[in-house]
């Protein structure tokens, strides 16, 4: 069972773009992966339409994206004639990510995304609506799962990308707090001790709690972004 923080084994691919290993494709870059149902669906065409319009987006994040299913690379290059026609794309153009063709399960079954209860026509199961989000040294940062019948929100997986590369932006001693976005105050780690606070946030505030505990300690969205440059 993958965890948060743990490495992404380098896993061989056979894509759209060529074969190719987990790690020599994210090049320590940060990292979406996405595993969805099937090939010719609406959902699944919606999201990747949605990723190809978004790319822009994820590509100024430093993102590099890769999208995997358990159909063959030919229905593949089919079906991406499709999310091309959805997403506004013209039929010429180089598809911007590619697509793993993970026919037997062997990596559906490592990253442990086969859906329990959605299965293809031979009784086999399929991937439910998987999302990776790997760090550059190729740790698992993010997992989401999203069931056959719920799309799955893009959204908040870019909210997510923001809080992880700003807190990574200042070592992880910096925290972000319940629906966090970019224009929020954030939180100092309780494991920066007290005394360096100030040094590291000049303008942090500690709030003074009942249980007497320091915990609570605020840094004004002002600072952080000043010290932070996307």
């Amino acid at each position: 069972m993958l965890r948060i923080g743990q490495m992404v084994a380098d896993v061989s691919l056979k894509t759209t773009a060529g074969d190719f290993g987990v790690h020599e494709y994210f090049g320590g870059s940060w990292g979406l992966l996405v595993c969805y149902v099937a090939d010719f669906s609406a959902v699944c065409t919606d999201e990747l339409s949605r990723l190809v319009k978004d790319f822009h987006e994820f590509e100024s994040r430093g993102i590099k994206i890769l999208a995997m299913s358990c159909d063959s690379i030919d229905s593949h290059t089919k079906w991406i004639e499709d999310i091309k026609k959805v997403s506004g794309m013209k039929s010429d153009e180089e598809f911007p990510f590619p697509i793993v063709s993970d026919r037997n399960r062997m990596v559906s079954l490592y990253l442990n995304v086969l859906d329990a209860k959605c299965i293809d026509e031979d009784g086999i199961p399929l991937p439910c609506r998987a999302a990776f989000v790997l760090a550059p040294d190729m740790t698992i940062q993010l997992i989401h799962f999203y069931p056959e019948n719920i799309g799955r929100n893009f959204d908040e997986i870019f909210r997510t990308i923001d809080a992880l590369q700003l807190t990574f932006k200042f070592s992880n001693d910096l925290f972000t707090p319940c629906g966090w976005k970019p224009v929020t105050d954030c939180l100092v780690s309780s494991k920066v001790p007290k005394d360096e606070i100030e040094k590291k946030f000049p303008s942090a505030t500690v709030i003074e709690l009942p249980s007497g505990k320091d915990y609570m300690r605020i840094v004004p969205k002002i600072e952080v972004n000043k010290k932070y440059d996307k």
